[in-house]
């Protein structure tokens, strides 16, 4: 049983590392008494005697050089530098006089040793010798100056000479001054040196004094923490998940001891809920596996976004729809410009975080990042739903966006519906012609032979029998649009410059729209890239679109233009006029076979134009709106990728042809024989 006063672990361990401070303490505090004596010592050194030591250098160096300006000053031919040299320089050794002697005052404020006193006296002595020459020399430089600068050769010889013994004087008394101070710092380097190695001895015995106590404490420690290793192997081997590894079998009874049993009863719990967690994880990981690689590959698009607008997931098809790819994981979804891409996307995401359980886009156009090529829109259906548990009060709900490109799936739907209506055309073609072009021959025909035999009649009979024939010719008119629609056959490409042949089919029409009153403009460059056209069908739909912005124009005239352009890998064609414009539902109408907006119009026109045009690979658009008048564009694909255009057009065409030649084939049938029944 552990002693009832016995101190705990951490107590010893800090009675140990106190003893050991304590004696590092008294060598530190040795060590800073003996270095306060040193460095009082020393300091004499750099703040006292080696200043000075330069100071008196300075002095004999710059009284030597004085002295060899002076030896060959009589020589000189103009003396005038020389003399104001020896002014200037008579200062300067005046200035570092006085610098000296101040030093050595400042030297004697530093409380030396006796020798040191002594050293500092003697030099005081040699320089004060010297402050004495340079004051009683002043007045004979002054006379050599006069007498140099008034050429008096004899009286400067002699001054000079005079000058030359004091001078030397001088010279005797700074080399004194200056062995003074040498000995004097090698005398104090010697006793700082001695002074040092008996500090060093000190210093090293209670260092070793310290180290023994140092070493023992840390023995001990050791000795009390030497279990600590193995626990710290042990955790860590539990927190890597190895709870079966090596059991801790301390016997100590201190905290060490303790600790080891209760952290083994706590693997031994862990161990249990160990097995649990492991056996619900390997469920959840199958389960997570298999909603990824579902996610991943559905073709629809998924995007997930927290409560905080930011993008957490998304799935390959999300990168191959509209360009967020993983690597935007983590910004936020209106960085990524998809809400300016998807016009109805914010209000749907914001439509969910209110409250509603999924939102809804059906056909919604997906805008293109490339503003220039004016590629059409794909179309998608979105789906918003919220996504997770619902948040506490006052947060955003997460929602997932699942988008799907059903553009060619409308546009497939769209084909065939087209196709039935063009197959449409070719079996009521075939029915009209049976059952009105017989009938309409025949009426023509009794018109013609009343108009003969009532020739002498009133002119109102005349007139009433011109109404009737102009009808049947409409009318025959009528069916002969229905022919040619159901007869179009299959361009005959050859390459060609498209410029050329919209020149000639605007001569063609420019008289008629004169005798309109049309402006009538044409933009065509000199020269073009060519592409595979046929030239009869091009004209046949460029007159009509000619002709409906010739009918389109308001009373009087209007301008009329008719431009071509590359664009891309486009040749476009534009026809534009600036009359009252189409409205947006009727724009959807348009190229719908018998819809018209005419009072006498076929409603065939323009599908024919579109007819045509989607044979030769092209497209076909209009824009405009009341007000603003109406621009057809149709693009067709430069030479050399004419023909893989076209054999897709023509292949998405082949059900509705097959139709329209069935129809072409009854309605030929029964124009070549009349009806047996008529």
């Amino acid at each position: 049983m552990r002693p009832r006063f016995s101190l705990s672990i951490p107590s010893r361990t800090f009675a140990g590392f106190a003893l050991v401070i304590c004696a590092f303490g008294a060598v530190a505090l040795a060590s800073i008494v003996q270095h306060e004596q040193t460095a009082r010592t020393l300091g004499l050194l750099p703040e006292g005697y080696l200043p000075l030591a330069l100071d008196v250098a300075e002095l004999r160096a710059n009284h030597g050089v004085f002295l060899t300006r002076m030896d060959g000053i009589l020589e000189e031919q103009d003396t005038t530098p020389t003399v104001a040299y020896l002014r200037s320089a008579r200062l300067l050794r005046q200035s570092l006089l006085e610098r000296t002697l101040t030093g050595i005052t400042r030297a004697y404020a530093m409380q030396p040793p006796e020798d040191a006193a002594s050293v500092l006296s003697a030099v005081r002595a040699e320089l004060s010798s010297v402050r004495a020459v340079y004051s009683a020399d002043e007045r004979r430089f002054d006379d050599l100056s006069r007498a140099l600068l008034g050429r008096d050769r004899s009286r400067a010889e002699q001054i000079l000479g005079d000058l030359r013994t004091r001078e030397r004087t001088v010279e005797r008394h700074l080399r004194r001054a200056s062995d003074s101070m040498q000995a004097g710092i090698a005398a104090m380097s010697a006793d700082a040196e001695r002074e040092e190695r008996r500090s060093v001895q000190i210093l090293a015995l209670l260092a070793l004094a310290a180290l023994l106590v140092g070493l023992l404490v840390t023995f001990y420690t050791q000795r009390t923490l030497a279990p600590l290793p193995r626990l710290q192997e042990r955790v860590a081997a539990v927190a890597r998940g190895d709870l079966d590894a090596r059991r801790l079998s301390l016997t100590g009874d201190d905290e060490i001891g303790r600790l080891a049993a209760e952290f083994e009863r706590m693997v031994d719990a862990l161990a249990a809920r160990d097995a649990r967690l492991h056996e619900a994880a390997d469920r959840l990981r199958a389960l997570q596996r298999m909603q990824e690689q579902i996610v991943e590959g559905l073709r629809a698009a998924v995007v997930l976004v927290d409560e905080g607008g930011v993008v957490r997931s998304v799935n390959p098809s999300a990168a191959l729809l509209f360009g967020v790819t993983p690597a935007d994981v983590g910004r936020p979804l209106a960085a990524l410009s998809l809400g300016a891409r998807i016009a109805p996307l914010e209000a749907a995401i914001g439509e969910v975080r209110a409250g509603s359980e999924r939102a809804v886009l059906t056909a919604t156009p997906l805008a293109s990042t490339d503003v220039l090529a004016k590629p059409e829109p794909r179309l998608l259906d979105v789906l918003v739903t919220p996504f997770g548990e619902q948040p506490m009060t006052g947060a955003e709900r997460p929602v997932l966006i699942v988008a799907e490109d059903v553009t060619e799936d409308l546009r497939t739907k769209a084909r065939l519906i087209h196709s039935e209506r063009l197959a449409a055309i070719g079996r009521m073609a075939a029915h009209v012609t049976h059952e009105v072009r017989n009938p309409l021959s025949s009426i023509g025909l009794n018109v013609e032979m009343l108009e003969e035999e009532t020739s002498e009649s009133g002119p109102e009979v005349q007139a009433l029998l011109r109404a009737i024939h102009r009808e049947v010719d409409r009318l025959t008119a009528v069916t002969e649009e229905y022919l040619r629609l159901a007869r179009l056959p299959e361009p005959r490409l050859e390459q060609g410059d498209l410029g050329e042949t919209v020149r000639e089919v605007a001569q063609f029409v420019r008289a008629e729209m004169t005798n309109a009153g049309v402006v009538f403009v044409v933009d065509v460059p000199g020269a073009l890239p060519h592409i595979a056209y046929d030239e009869a069908q091009l004209r046949q739909a460029l007159l009509n679109l000619l002709r409906n912005a010739r009918e389109a124009m308001p009373a009087p005239g209007g301008t009329v233009r008719v431009s071509v352009e590359v664009e891309g890998g486009d040749v476009v064609l534009r026809v534009a006029d600036d009359g009252p414009g189409i409205a947006p539902e009727v724009q959807a109408r348009i190229f719908d076979p018998f819809f018209t907006t005419k009072e006498r119009g076929t409603g065939l026109g323009l599908p024919l134009t579109q007819q045509i045009v989607a044979a030769h690979g092209g497209r076909i658009g209009v824009h405009g709106a009341p007000g603003q008048g109406t621009t057809f564009e149709l693009a067709f694909p430069i030479a050399g990728d004419t023909a893989v255009a076209s054999d897709l057009a023509l292949s998405r065409d082949t059900a509705a042809r097959d139709a329209l030649h069935e129809g072409a084939q009854a309605l030929e049938a029964t124009t070549a024989a009349p009806e047996a029944s008529e």
